[in-house]
């Protein structure tokens, strides 16, 4: 026996098996599920297992020198991923407003969870007195009348430390920075934030008080997410469902899918939370995903079922029947549809590698499910003998007329449907030279939400929100220390403050020119940099305090900048980034500087890896032209079918081009999910029209046979598909409404051009002439 016919008696042994032995395999799903459980829920709590990780980790690179430098300067400097706590208004610099501002500070620093806390509370002020020199917070003494609390308001807005980052230039505001321990949870870390929200508010009475920042809105995305995927998720069940009821109007059609896509999807979270890993801001899609992809396959599996049952044969025959027909092109398309989602493990992402690994896991595991669980279900629930005779001649012949039309059309006006094609891919390349590649997580909430408010209020009454760092580097020690290093600083820093994004600039130049103001008052003048490295030495020697280790390591080696922009969007942040990474090359001899921190690495990341989604696409493609050359075994055929496949990839992102949908971390997943489910219909299509029955005098027969046996399933798969995607239309967030409709109306077109386009394709190609393959599907009489 050759190998493909064993293969083919090894498949048939397999399939007889799951029919004969129901029970044991519904049994082996039920201690599966079981064990499952176990997995993704604490049956001490009964709380779930599944948690949210709002780190910027999962949106940066796993290695890499970017990154290194990144946690150097974190070990070297600090962190610059805060929360800020902002209060505003004239009630605040009063001694009542101080006194309640400090408290709260105080309050947050003795949170669990709190690492530093930075503010006028702890703000470190020199003041030389005729015996001593005093280094004390700005709030050590709570002022005791208004007229000495402006007056600590106007010195600390004279401070250029503070200017504009702990207390507003016009002196309307204060803010308080908290850093956050490194380890915390990321459900501990929402509960802290929603500790400090809670505490600002108590403490501020009439005072103006809002919680705002990057990663404030990083933390609000992903408790948004966890609150979508609880309401979307059970939608998603639903909506899926009621089509299948709608359509199959029959229990198994409704019970089968459900407990197949179950266990499917309960198999993948089990892996996915026992290997430690958390729902992100892309992985949060992965629950949806593996669902409405395992419906397809159930679906298919049910209809299959369906029309052998109505030639009134056993339901262990239609089952087996079934079986045979589907199992083929459910795993040509289970395996390309994972490799689609496995093109992306390669990603420098973890977040997106993780996302890819566990979804091409859920497909496979949605496919098993499919063969055995289905199957054995179907054999098992009995079938009413009313329903059996209801269901026949009527829908028969309408599915024989819309068949018959399609491929009548294919044949005579398939050349509109090849036109179309070509008019599409040319709108389509002319709607993708228009795509902008930007990543704005701001842009995820609506205009008028509190939130987004908020972060606008505090980029206008303070220096900005969003903070990136600039490290300086010299060769020698001490070097910051000297004149000239110091006025490379100063040169760099003006020239920042007049790029339009910059809204502040803090460096070692600004701490060396306060202590020169509180300790040689008369020598202040227009130059902030001290005459010789001595007097540098001497000042620091005499009014610095830790404080200074904000902007230079012990060594004075090397020297942070840091810079707050009031531009979120990353493509104005690379832009940026870009023209400081030009201004840092003309350092002088000796210097050398680079940009770095949480925003900058974000931003860089995301739209670095979004336009290297086209690549793992380029990728994805080639498994998919794998097996259609497997199918065909020619070049020219293989490339041929190719075109359906990729043209709805190609449309999505013309779509995106012409709507103004930027390219994002979020819409460059669709085309990659798209593709790998897309293709579903279209290998159906081609097995079927394989082992389709040839007619010599009507060419055509094939392509009518192949359109009758899978007109049913591939559609009630793409409204499955699509309305399970589309209930992300419900999600407060704009980047999964985003995903939801773009990959509803890429399937949908997707099925029109399978329906169209892929019969004339077929006709003219001559595929309907490549002769029958038996083993794609033994019932051929029923094809």
């Amino acid at each position: 026996m050759n190998p493909p016919a064993e293969q083919h008696h090894l498949a048939a042994r397999l399939c007889a098996g799951i029919v004969d032995h129901p029970w044991r395999v519904l049994g082996t799903a039920v201690v599966v599920l079981l064990l499952t459980a176990a997995q993704l829920y604490d049956l001490r709590t009964g709380t779930p297992a599944l948690e949210v990780d709002p780190s910027i980790r999962t949106l940066l690179p796993g290695d890499g020198p970017a990154l290194a430098r990144y946690e150097t300067i974190r070990e070297r400097f600090s962190s610059d991923d805060l929360l800020l706590v902002a209060w505003l208004g004239d009630a605040l610099y009063t001694p009542q407003g101080l006194d309640r501002f400090k408290r709260l500070a105080r309050a947050i620093e003795h949170m669990p969870g709190v690492e530093h806390v930075e503010s006028l509370a702890t703000a470190l002020r020199t003041q030389v007195f005729e015996d001593y020199t005093a280094v004390d917070p700005y709030l050590v003494h709570v002022p005791e009348t208004v007229e000495r609390a402006r007056a600590l308001r106007d010195d600390a807005i004279k401070n250029p430390l503070y200017r504009g980052y702990l207390v507003s230039a016009d002196g309307q505001g204060a803010l308080i920075a908290v850093r956050f321990a490194r380890g915390l949870s990321s459900r501990a870390r929402i509960a802290l934030v929603g500790r400090i929200t809670a505490a600002s508010a108590r403490h501020a009475g009439d005072i103006v008080q809002f919680v705002s920042g990057p990663l404030h809105a990083r933390l609000e995305i992903s408790r948004l997410l966890l609150k979508d995927l609880y309401r979307v998720m059970p939608l998603a069940v639903g909506v899926t469902l009621l089509i299948a009821g709608l359509a199959f109007r029959h229990l198994r059609g409704v019970v089968l899918p459900l407990m197949a896509n179950g266990l499917a999807l309960a198999v993948t979270l089990a892996l996915f939370v026992s290997t430690g890993q958390a729902l992100n801001y892309v992985t949060v899609i992965l629950p949806p995903t593996v669902y409405v992809v395992g419906f397809a396959y159930a679906v298919h599996v049910v209809s299959d079922f369906d029309r052998h049952l109505r030639r009134a044969v056993s339901r262990r025959d239609a089952a087996l029947a079934a079986l045979a027909d589907v199992r083929l092109p459910l795993v040509l398309t289970a395996l390309t549809t994972a490799a689609g989602f496995t093109s992306l493990v390669a990603s420098r992402i973890e977040s997106i590698a993780v996302f890819g690994s566990f979804a091409a896991i859920g497909t496979l595991a949605a496919c098993v499910c499919a063969l055995t669980v289905v199957p054995a279900g179907l054999v098992l629930l009995p079938v009413r003998a009313r329903a059996r005779a209801r269901a026949t001649a009527a829908w028969e012949r309408r599915r024989e007329r819309i068949a018959d039309a399609l491929g009548e059309f294919a044949a005579v006006r398939g050349q509109v449907s090849l036109l179309a094609g070509v008019a599409l891919a040319a709108l389509a390349i002319l709607g993708a030279l228009r795509i902008e590649v930007s990543t704005d997580y701001l842009d995820n909430f609506a205009p008028d939400s509190r939130l987004r408010q908020d972060f606008e209020r505090l980029n206008h009454v303070f220096a900005g929100a969003v903070p990136l760092q600039i490290v300086i580097e010299g060769a020698e020690a001490d070097v910051f220390q000297t004149p000239e290093a110091l006025r490379a600083v100063a040169e760099l820093a003006t020239w920042l403050r007049a790029q339009p994004e910059v809204g502040g600039v803090y460096s070692l130049v600004d701490y060396v020119a306060e202590l020169e103001r509180a300790l040689s008052p008369e020598q202040v003048d227009a130059d902030p940099v001290p005459e010789s490295a001595d007097l540098v030495r001497h000042m620091i020697l005499l009014g610095a305090s830790e404080d200074i280790r904000r902007f230079a390591d012990p060594a004075y080696r090397s020297t942070l900048i840091q810079v707050r922009a009031d531009t979120v969007a990353s493509a104005e942040l690379n832009a940026l980034s870009d023209r400081i990474a030009e201004r840092l090359t003309v350092l002088p001899n000796g210097l050398q500087g680079y940009v770095t921190g949480s925003s900058y690495l974000i931003a860089r990341t995301l739209d670095d890896v979004t336009r290297g989604q086209i690549l793992s696409l380029s990728a994805a493609t080639l498994p998919i032209f794998v097996v259609l050359l497997m199918m065909f075994r020619t070049l020219r055929l293989a490339f041929v079918a190719l075109i359906p496949n990729v043209l709805p990839i190609a449309a999505f992102f013309g779509i995106l081009g012409w709507v103004g949908v930027p390219l994002n971390l979020s819409t460059s997943l669709v085309a990659c999910a798209v593709l790998g489910i897309a293709v579903d219909d279209s290998i159906h299509f081609f097995a079927r029209l394989r082992a389709a029955p040839h007619v010599p005098d009507d060419e055509t027969a094939a392509v009518r046979a192949a359109l009758a046996a899978v007109l049913r399933p591939v559609t009630l798969t793409t409204i499955g598909l699509s309305a399970g995607f589309a209930t992300l239309l419900s999600g407060q967030l704009r980047s999964q409404v985003e995903f939801g409709w773009l990959a509803a109306v890429t399937l949908m077109l997707a099925w029109i051009l399978d329906l169209t386009l892929t019969p004339a394709l077929a006709h003219r190609a001559g595929f309907d002439d490549a002769g029958a393959d038996p083993r794609l599907s033994p019932d051929r009489d029923e094809a």
